[in-house]
């Protein structure tokens, strides 16, 4: 038997996605197997927590899925492997730094800062990333998820600020990852918004819900999100670049 829980996250991922309410999982099973070219019964096994996920079977979901390969080690609960780990830790900047930057921005400077960003050369981690002793539990999902950014979990303000989050410490929001805060539908809801996926989505995956829909979300939280995964790879060195001239294009 699989121990994993990507099975069951995959199956509420399934039935979120469904076009119609009569459309079965079976069906989205069907169509997931045929676009990643996936065996249909290694699939099925996997679904029916009969089985756990290979490496091999998450690289292969992930497109299908239209979720970041890293991303999907990181449901699936399998370490992310260093071809495709972001920098985290990287001292004293994260990514965290340039998403508070650009939350503060409006939309010409943040089309600056992420033409930046995605100028700068990147090379992987000479190093395999530190793992955590978490269970897998949905706080330790959004924390992890958080890490595939390089995004220290001590940032409660960019969660609140991007996704309207809960007014807390950041030492309450790392307290999710061992459980010893309780997560609740604005946790998660901020968290899709912060991390680039529908609400739907991560409430399928969390298992914690409803979405809420009255969220006072950030105007540009897409386009901040996608300019945190731009920047996952880059080093403390660089950060620091970018963060001085997020500066100098704020003041300027």
């Amino acid at each position: 038997m699989g121990d994993s829980p990507f099975g069951v996250r995959l199956w509420r991922l399934l039935s979120q996605r469904r076009p119609t309410f009569d459309t079965s999982i079976e069906q989205m099973r069907v169509v997931l197997t045929r676009e990643a070219g996936v065996p249909s019964e290694e699939l099925a096994a996997v679904i029916d927590n009969s089985a756990a996920p290979g490496p091999d079977l998450v690289r292969k979901l992930a497109p299908a899925l239209r979720i970041h390969t890293a991303d999907l080690f990181v449901i699936a609960g399998l370490p992310v492997p260093d071809d495709l780990a972001s920098a985290w830790p990287t001292s004293p900047w994260n990514v965290g730094s340039v998403v508070r930057r650009a939350a503060r921005m409006d939309a010409d400077q943040r089309d600056r800062l992420a033409a930046l960003v995605r100028s700068l050369p990147v090379q992987p981690p000479d190093r395999s990333q530190p793992a955590d002793d978490y269970p897998d539990t949905p706080g330790a999902l959004l924390l992890r998820l958080l890490r595939n950014r390089n995004i220290r979990p001590q940032n409660a303000q960019i969660l609140q600020v991007v996704g309207d989050g809960p007014y807390v410490s950041d030492s309450t929001v790392a307290m999710l990852g061992p459980g010893k805060v309780t997560i609740t539908p604005q946790y998660v809801t901020a968290f899709a918004h912060l991390l680039g996926y529908p609400p739907g989505d991560m409430v399928a995956l969390t298992g914690i819900g409803p979405v809420v829909e009255e969220a006072r979300v950030h105007p540009a939280s897409a386009e901040i999100a996608a300019l945190a995964w731009s920047a996952r790879l880059l080093s403390s060195k660089q950060l620091s670049q970018v963060i001085e001239t997020a500066d100098a294009i704020r003041h300027a």
